[in-house]
């Protein structure tokens, strides 16, 4: 069977995009793991999926599944390549698109360059003091505790707020976090560093594909935690991560926005 794919990125962040309108592929789970192999496959952090909505409400459903073949409920910067792919492939002339995902609706728009993802509302853990018991966090060639905030925003992330994190062995305290007990589903690990009132930088160990050079929803996950905090005083806020820069914002209704550039690398088809 051929399948045809476009490849997008947004700050190297990567996908492919496998339209589903018509035709339902049923990629299994170790499809998708071959498929997303850097070496045998084609590679990406992420495939998604565009189909017909079962509501009316809304204009498509997009489905995200990670590296290893797991589908998950939210990404952000898959979310703005998905609205770039419907406007070049002309599949809908909307400015702005409502689709639906595991989690809820979430609506895309486009101002100039950017792309801007309504990623809905937030919520911080429910123990009393919105953090978990402090983990091991491999750093400068040692170990520290440090307790993180834990942010539901579509999908699971915990924030660590660190000095220097570029040196901290983000893959090593990663996995070791995503195995413990407190998190059944996994959970994406983010390590923050605070460089102004309004300025971010943020490194990103996901569940399910490992460390991405840019993670949307851990973006605003690292943005909703600063600001409460405390650590930074703004509600606009850039992010700095190893792919690139991205901007979110909090708004009205404990809702976040993120924005941000996307672009299609290639297309190309591939035979299963």
């Amino acid at each position: 069977m051929k399948l045809s794919f476009t490849k997008m990125q947004a700050i190297g962040n990567d996908f492919i995009i496998i339209n589903q309108i018509e035709t339902s592929y049923n990629l299994s789970a170790d499809v998708i793991q071959k498929l997303a192999d850097r070496h045998f496959g084609i590679g990406f952090d992420q495939l998604l999926i565009i189909e017909n909505s079962q509501s009316t409400a809304n204009d498509f459903k997009y489905r995200i599944f990670n590296a290893d073949g797991s589908e998950v409920e939210h990404c952000g910067n898959g979310a703005r390549c998905f609205y770039q792919y419907i406007k070049y492939k002309h599949l809908s002339n909307k400015e702005i698109i409502l689709a639906e995902t595991m989690k809820g609706t979430i609506r895309l728009s486009q101002e100039d360059d950017r792309v801007t993802v309504d990623m809905g509302s937030y919520q911080l853990s429910q123990t009393e003091t919105n953090q978990l018991p402090s983990f091991d966090i491999f750093y400068q060639n040692k170990t520290i505790l440090s307790t993180g905030i834990i942010v539901e925003i579509g999908n699971p992330h915990i924030v660590f707020f660190l000095e220097h994190i570029d040196q901290i062995d983000a893959v090593k305290t990663g996995k070791a976090i995503q195995q413990s007990p407190h998190f059944p589903n996994s959970i994406n690990v983010g390590f923050c560093e605070i460089i102004s009132d309004h300025q971010l930088k943020l490194i990103v160990y996901e569940r399910g594909s490992g460390l991405t050079l840019g993670c949307g929803s851990g973006a605003c996950a690292a943005t909703v935690s600063a600001i409460h905090t405390k650590k930074i005083k703004d509600t606009k806020i850039e992010i700095s991560m190893p792919g690139g820069i991205i901007y979110s914002q909090l708004i009205a209704n404990d809702h976040v926005l993120l924005k941000g550039d996307a672009e299609i690398v290639y297309e190309g088809t591939i035979i299963l």
